[in-house]
């Protein structure tokens, strides 16, 4: 067998990767246990470095990288080359109780735009849905600064909606450099991929109900941790750009918080930290628990800055949730 298909303890099969998947896959770690404390020396969303940063980072994927990139596309040549799927099964404490297993499909920073070409992106979604998960989740970013990066791309991004249990969206730091995120929600809502910001929904499955809910971004939006829980109590599975979200989410009683943000450093050297550091509380990407909360990151299918990755290859994450003995 392709040692590409192993996972990371050296299983060769899952029951969640058919013999048929055409895509490499491995099995993420299990879940790290956090203290809450770890912190940057750098808080990477304070000051004025970061203020620096925000600004050259919107001005270049508005005006610079759509010009720039026109001839020039090495992404397009790494994504299907170094993107898997990473598998794991998770069993929130706070799960409700004796629901069926649920299959979420993770997606995150897919920053379409200069660096994409739909061409090179469907075939990757067609594959990951052909895993039949029960639910897609899409954790902002999905832009690389303006509106016009989906043009082309909204056809490619439908196969998603046929989720049984939808495709949801929380917005990101990138989307709101477009400016119009109503615009971005409306595109979106054409294709079936719904956006949750501040909301949250209960979702009936065959033997009960969870609830879902989508934070908006924490660093160009405005959360409202009241608003979420106000119809339906704190989510069970929460959508959080940020994975620096995950300690309020736990405070809050949040079961499951999905993320993307980071990256995974984009660029990391061999065995090493990341170098571009997106998280302040050390939350790179994998899974981590805290409390009675568990936290996924994924490092993403898209880059940004520059079009490249390096020690962190794109990837989407597919979670089995199961449900334990102490669910509520």
């Amino acid at each position: 067998m392709n040692e590409a298909r192993l996972d990371a303890f050296g299983a060769r099969d899952c029951p969640d990767v058919p013999a048929r998947f055409a895509l490499p896959w491995r099995r993420l770690r299990p879940p790290r246990r956090t203290t809450g404390r770890e912190r940057r020396r750098l808080d990477p969303e304070r000051g004025l470095f970061t203020r620096m940063e925000r600004v050259l980072d919107r001005f270049t994927a508005r005006y610079v990288l759509p010009h720039l990139l026109g001839v020039w596309h090495p992404y397009c040549w790494l994504l299907p080359r170094r993107f898997s799927l990473a598998v794991a099964t998770v069993t929130p404490p706070l799960w409700p109780y004796d629901l069926s297993d649920l299959r979420v499909l993770l997606l995150s920073d897919i920053h379409t735009g200069a660096f994409l070409h739909p061409e090179v992106l469907g075939p990757i979604l067609d594959e990951v849905m052909g895993l039949e998960p029960d639910l897609v989740a899409v954790t902002g970013d999905i832009v690389e600064g303006r509106i016009e990066d989906l043009d082309g791309f909204l056809p490619v991004l439908a196969v998603l909606g046929g989720a049984p249990l939808g495709a949801w969206y929380c917005f990101g730091n990138h989307d709101y450099f477009t400016g119009d995120t109503d615009r971005m929600r409306d595109l979106l809502s054409s294709i079936s991929i719904q956006t949750l910001c501040n909301e949250s929904r209960e979702l009936r499955v065959d033997r009960g109900a969870f609830v879902l809910g989508g934070i908006d971004d924490r660093t160009l939006g405005t959360p409202d941790w009241e608003r979420i829980a106000a119809a339906h109590g704190p989510p069970h599975l929460l959508l959080a750009h940020n994975p620096d979200d995950f300690y309020e989410a736990e405070r809050r009683g949040v079961a499951l918080v999905l993320s993307g943000h980071t990256h995974g450093g984009q660029i990391r050297l061999p065995a090493g930290r990341p170098i571009v550091r997106q998280s302040q509380f050390c939350l790179d990407e994998g899974l981590y628990v805290h409390g009675s909360a568990m936290l996924a990151v994924t490092r993403g299918l898209g880059a940004v800055g520059l079009p490249w990755r390096a020690g962190a290859n794109p990837e989407a994450v597919l979670l089995r949730i199961r449900s334990g003995p102490r669910g509520r």
